[in-house]
């Protein structure tokens, strides 16, 4: 899996599991993510007059990208975080593997729900 690609996936599918959980969320008279929200020092308050605009969540990446090439293996880039390996992994005896590791950070505001009313 391309870097970029992952990246991609792994943001879209944040967003989509925010937003599965505001649904549930609402069922059961809470909020995930609510309109705001806002820190005060070490604590997360939540302005009732919604005043305060949406803080962005830090998405972390520490990522290991490989790059092979050799005998009958193509090049390219392969893409392994943590314990979930994506890319694709061969054997040979003649390649050679170069592996970097890349940190960074993407800031992103997830969607915002409205606290249930009481």
């Amino acid at each position: 899996m391309e870097l970029g690609e992952f990246v991609k996936e792994s943001i879209k599918q944040l967003i989509d599991g925010v937003i599965d959980a505001q649904k549930y969320a609402e069922e059961k008279g809470a909020a995930v993510n609510p309109v705001g929200l806002y820190i005060n020092g070490q604590n997360f308050l939540v302005d009732q007059g919604f005043g305060q605009p949406p803080i962005p969540q830090m998405i972390d990446f520490d990522i290991v990208v490989s790059a092979s090439e050799g005998g009958e293996i193509k090049a390219g880039i392969g893409v392994f975080g943590g314990a979930i390996g994506l890319g694709t992994q061969a054997k040979n005896e003649d390649s050679n593997t170069v592996a970097n590791r890349i940190r960074f950070v993407v800031p992103v505001m997830f969607p915002q729900q409205n606290m249930p009313q009481k």
